[in-house]
Formats: C-alpha cells, sequence, structure tokens
C-alpha cells in the first residue's frame, strides 16, 4: 500500500481544461432558509394525515438537513413525526417523481414537545438534492395515532441554490 493524493469530482472540476464548472447546488450555491408555522385545524386528523409546510422553488435544490430544524408540541403517547416530500416532476421533463412521506426523516418520537434537526434517513452527508420542474413541496406526516387539533409545527428548512 502507498499514500496516495486523489480528488473529488468537484475539485477535479477546478483543474480541467479547459475547467468544468461545478452547479451551484454543489459550490458557490446561496444558502437559504424556508421557515413555516404550521397550527392543525379545529379539528384532530387521523394518523397519516399531512401537514404541507414550504414549496421550495423549482430547479436544482440541495436541502440540508443539519441546518434545519423542527419544534412541535405535543401530539400524544406513541405519536411519530416523518419529514418528506410530495410528488412533483422532474426538471428535465422526463416524468413525476413519487411523493415520499418519509424520504427526509422517519419516525421522531413527538409524544411530548421537542425539537430536532431532521435526519438519519439518508445518510451520508444528509443532504437530498431536488431537480424540479415546479418546486417540490416538503412535508410532516404524523403516524401512530391522530394529530390533536390546535398541534403546532414550527422551524425551518436550510436549502442551497442559486
Amino acid at each position: 500500500m502507498a499514500i496516495t493524493t486523489e480528488n473529488s469530482t468537484q475539485y477535479a472540476n477546478t483543474q480541467a481544461v479547459p475547467r468544468i464548472q461545478n452547479p451551484t447546488h454543489e459550490a458557490h450555491g446561496r444558502l437559504r432558509f424556508a421557515r413555516f408555522n404550521f397550527t392543525q385545524g379545529p379539528a384532530a386528523g387521523d394518523a397519516g394525515s399531512i401537514a404541507r409546510l414550504v414549496n421550495l422553488p423549482k430547479g436544482k435544490v440541495r436541502v440540508i438537513l443539519p441546518l434545519s430544524r423542527m419544534a412541535h408540541s405535543a401530539l400524544g403517547a406513541s405519536r411519530t413525526i416523518d419529514l418528506g416530500w410530495g410528488a412533483h416532476r422532474a426538471d428535465d421533463g422526463s416524468g413525476e417523481t413519487a411523493a415520499d412521506p418519509n424520504g427526509l426523516d422517519d419516525g421522531v418520537a413527538a409524544s411530548s414537545a421537542g425539537a430536532f434537526a431532521p435526519g438519519g434517513t439518508l445518510g451520508g452527508d444528509e443532504t437530498k438534492l431536488f431537480e424540479s420542474l415546479d418546486g417540490v413541496v416538503v412535508t410532516a406526516q404524523v403516524n401512530d395515532g391522530t394529530i390533536p387539533a390546535g398541534a403546532v409545527l414550527d422551524g425551518h428548512l436550510a436549502y442551497v441554490m442559486d
């Protein structure tokens, strides 16, 4: 075995002749935040009820979960929260990307009030690249029981784009 020096794809792009421009969701993109304040209406929702939290812009948008945060009221015994997205059209027009209600986080305990940084579902660097023609709706889903009337979900989603 020997000591090696290797390049990431993004660094190699900067050394290529002619130089290859990295996409802004990978280098020099602008960090943005989408804030959400959700309150369940006057009636409780059954298990599996969806809360639409934010609409991410169209194009290539990379969500950065470790910089994102969600706070929630006490939802009741054994309740969990999933974080995911609704169906959306691919930015290249190739078709529709299916909804995934737990694609960003899955089964976060929410019996008592708390807050968390989403993660653990994606693995690796805990980012998710969305490539959409019309934008992507990020959703929360309450499972293992009803979402009580007046339940609150507040927070922000960090993402990069330009």
